[in-house]
């Protein structure tokens, strides 16, 4: 049961070394690392091919600078393990991971959903754990949209099935992304195993999108949730999830707020306040954050 692992590789230079030495140090042998050098201007193309020189289950390709999804997207053409997972290259997985992503596919899944390490200056900082053992997918993508579960796309690993076809990918947004993906994912399955052990690092660095104060990433946020909005108006349960939409629609907007102050006049926010600021939406969410967002 070979696992494919996809990561789109950006002036990495620093970091190759600290991620590949976290599949080498894996009890599960039966993987292969799909790395696509998105146009970097560094040393990051020659390491990647010197790993690649001395491991078969190393590949390495190369395309012009068109950001990460779309070298996820090429990694998920060229994968040919049944099961699927996205590594970024600046994070790590944890010793042993593999085997217990392994442990979980004897219950058929069609995404694995691990716990988790915040790692800040080599120390893990919180470790975020899943609490499930098993959920139908609108229950675990109601969770999702009400914050109770992380809509990241790392962390996970995916049925190579679920790829199949034309995923929407947002033209133009950074941040929220991932989350727009992976909802895709989320409606395209059926069963989600949960994975109480910790199979991957988040290693922050100040320096990272997520961190930078933007006017243009704070609109990207609010962008993204339009965009998941809209694909989900066209699922058959629409009606079901209305509230959850709303909960999601004030996470984004709590997480734009971090990254600039839009103001009441902005489009997007007027958007907000009209369509989505319910009490019930508010109940959904975590306490810390709809009191924030109050």
């Amino acid at each position: 049961m070979k696992i494919s692992i996809i990561i789109p590789c950006y002036n990495a230079e620093d970091h190759i070394f600290f991620c590949l030495s976290s599949l080498f140090e894996q009890t599960f042998l039966d993987w292969e690392a799909i790395l696509i050098n998105d146009g970097s201007k560094d040393n990051t193309l020659t390491l990647l091919n010197r790993f690649a020189s001395k491991d078969s289950r190393i590949r390495v390709f190369t395309q012009t600078n068109q950001g990460a999804a779309v070298a996820r997207e090429q990694g998920i053409k060229r994968a040919v393990g049944e099961y699927i997972t996205f590594l970024d290259v600046d994070d790590t997985l944890t010793s042993h991971a593999l085997q217990f992503v392994v442990d979980k596919l004897k219950y058929d899944p069609d995404i694995i959903v691990s716990s988790f390490n915040l790692i800040k200056e080599e120390r893990i900082i919180k470790t975020r754990r899943i609490q499930f053992h098993k959920l139908e997918s609108l229950s675990y993508l109601k969770g999702v949209l009400c914050g109770k579960y992380g809509w990241e796309l790392c962390g996970k690993v995916y049925r190579r099935e679920l790829f199949v076809g034309l995923l929407q990918t947002p033209k133009g947004i950074r941040i929220g992304e991932d989350a727009a993906v992976f909802i895709q994912l989320v409606v395209r399955s059926e069963k989600i195993v949960g994975c109480h052990f910790p199979i991957y690092n988040y290693i922050q660095f100040s320096q990272s999108a997520s961190h930078i104060r933007s006017i243009k990433y704070a609109e990207e946020t609010l962008l993204a949730a339009c965009f998941i909005e809209n694909y989900l108006r066209q699922q058959s349960f629409y009606c079901k999830i209305k509230t959850e939409i709303s909960a999601m629609w004030l996470l984004f907007y709590s997480n734009s707020t971090f990254k600039a102050d839009l103001g009441w006049k902005h489009q997007l926010v007027r958007y907000l306040f009209m369509h989505h600021l319910r009490l019930k939406a508010l109940w959904k969410i975590p306490k810390k954050k709809a009191f924030y967002i109050s």
